[in-house]
């Protein structure tokens, strides 16, 4: 008798405690999903030669981006982290001709119930708050109910910081489910049955079936009922695999549902036995499954194909933006305009720039106090320009290191560029003018003979005259601008020379017994 006539004729009785236990969870759970073959994957897997799949087209998929913090907006997950987990999410895609590109900005929600929340459903209630529709929305949390991450069909991916880390899949992984994908384990979750009461000794043939409780986990919320499935177990001969456990004929058996270390072979420790005593070992290189992330690295064609598939015919909103911008060119020469490397700075008006490169539209740039730029003594900002103005007093008679990295919605890989370092004088012979609130410059950079803004806020009308000097690099003054402001919020318009050459200049606000510094570039 063959195993596939032996599987469908042989009698399998299940008894179901309806008792749902939800204190018996480990403290961090690989992935929070318990979901099944959706009924648009089964439609598929009867007959995937009907779909499109798009060629080899690159599909270009929106997301959204939610990084939530605290009620006092603490613990945010940082954006060179954000970045380095895009870059492997993109990695990892590749493969299936699979693009990911933030849509719009990143948005950030201040809420503690959200940053640590106990239970999907808090998730759903986030998810429901905030999404954006036309996006794969994902939220980075502290705490997404004890898993590290978990994907609502019906809703969005929620992924834990410290899962998200550069050689982590997690990401992939719960992206995986969101396209439809399950594990290739399908059904073990619970165990064998659904609410954990009945474990398997993995030295015994498994059964034919195993039972698990999907409740929270398909395509629609579903609060008034308890969702209790079945699925075949997977036979080492394949003979089932096209509608036991995940579908797929190209992912081996694996019954493997907690986190596993994977051997010098790739496999499984654990060997296991199929229905009718046939050991083998779980492949530990599928992304869809439980082996640690040192060993997953791929999707099956199989599983690159239903993803595709399941975007081109189910999420067609999603791929309204199909046109790349320009790439950024990893080669392209980087120069530091300001400071020069050891040049001494205002320690309160430290201003970096360095020459643009093509097609980047925004840079992460890190200050530190290591040239190693390890935390925690590193500050991290994003600017959409090729320079900064640092926002903060740093630290008088220290030295200084920064570097940047240029990147856009679609590319997040691009390395470090340019390590520079400056020193900071002090401050002591530099007093603020009295009654200043604010000042900015702008444009910056600007044209020589172009219209220079200053932005000035004073909390009082001054008596004396207030003058704006502009000085090159060799100290000379350029430019000396009398200044009559008032109180209040105001625009004063200052006219550049026609004549300076481009270079960086500083640029002095003089008044109220005090003086302040900003650096300008002109181009």
């Amino acid at each position: 008798m063959s195993r596939f006539y032996f599987l469908l004729v042989t009698a399998f009785i299940f008894s179901f405690s309806w008792q749902v236990n939800a204190q018996d969870q480990p403290p961090v759970r690989y992935c929070g999903v318990q979901m099944g073959r959706s009924a648009w994957l089964q439609k598929y897997q009867s007959a995937p030669e009907l779909y499109r799949k798009g060629s080899d087209t690159t599909l270009y998929v929106p997301l959204t981006i939610h990084i939530v913090g605290d009620d006092n907006g603490n613990g945010y997950f940082s954006r060179g982290a954000l970045l380095r987990a895009l870059c492997r999410l993109n990695q990892d895609y590749e493969q299936a001709n699979i693009h990911f590109f933030v849509e719009g900005d990143i948005r950030y929600i201040n809420n503690s119930a959200y940053y640590n929340h106990g239970t999907v459903l808090t998730g759903a209630e986030m998810m429901f708050a905030n999404n954006v529709p036309n996006t794969l929305n994902c939220y980075f949390v502290n705490d997404p109910a004890g898993n590290c991450g978990y994907n609502l069909p019906y809703a969005g991916i929620a992924m834990r910081k410290s899962c998200s880390q550069p050689t982590d899949h997690t990401w992939a992984h719960e992206v995986g489910h969101a396209l439809k994908l399950p594990h290739p384990f399908l059904g073990w979750e619970g165990g064998v049955s659904w609410d954990g009461s009945v474990s398997h000794n993995f030295n015994d043939p498994a059964p034919l079936r195993v039972t698990y409780d999907y409740t929270y986990f398909k395509d629609t919320l579903i609060l008034d009922t308890l969702i209790i499935d079945t699925a075949y177990v997977e036979w080492v001969d394949g003979s089932n695999c096209s509608f036991a456990a995940d579908g797929f004929c190209d992912t081996s058996p694996d019954y493997l549902a907690a986190r596993w270390t994977c051997d010098n072979n790739g496999q499984s420790p654990t060997q296991q036995r199929d229905p009718v005593g046939v050991a083998f070992r779980s492949n530990g290189s599928y992304i869809m499954g439980y082996a640690n992330d040192a060993c997953q690295a791929v999707f099956t064609p199989e599983q690159r194909a239903a993803m595709r598939a399941y975007l081109l015919d189910q999420r067609a909103n999603w791929l309204y933006n199909q046109s790349i911008p320009g790439q950024l060119d990893t080669s392209e020469p980087v120069s530091v305009i300001a400071p020069a490397s050891g040049e001494t700075v205002v320690p309160n008006a430290a201003y970096l720039a360095w020459s643009p490169i093509a097609n980047a539209t925004h840079y992460l740039v890190e200050v530190s106090r290591l040239a190693s730029f390890a935390a925690p003594v590193t500050t991290e900002y994003i600017t959409d320009a090729p320079y900064l103005n640092i926002p903060v007093n740093l630290v008088e008679n220290r030295t200084y290191f920064w570097r940047i990295k240029p990147f856009s919605a679609y590319q997040h890989c691009s390395d470090w560029r340019i390590v520079s370092s400056f020193l900071t004088g002090s401050i002591s012979g530099l007093q603020e003018p009295k009654g200043l609130v604010s000042w900015q410059l702008s444009p910056n950079p600007i044209a020589a003979g172009g219209l220079l803004l200053l932005d000035l806020d004073l909390d009082r009308s001054p008596a004396e005259s207030w003058r704006l000097q502009l000085s090159n690099s060799l100290g000379q003054v350029v430019l000396s601008q009398p200044l009559r402001p008032g109180s209040g919020r105001q625009q004063l318009a200052i006219e550049l020379p026609a004549a300076l050459p481009a270079g960086l200049y500083s640029c002095r606000l003089e008044g109220g017994d005090g003086q302040v510094v900003k650096k300008l570039v002109i181009q």
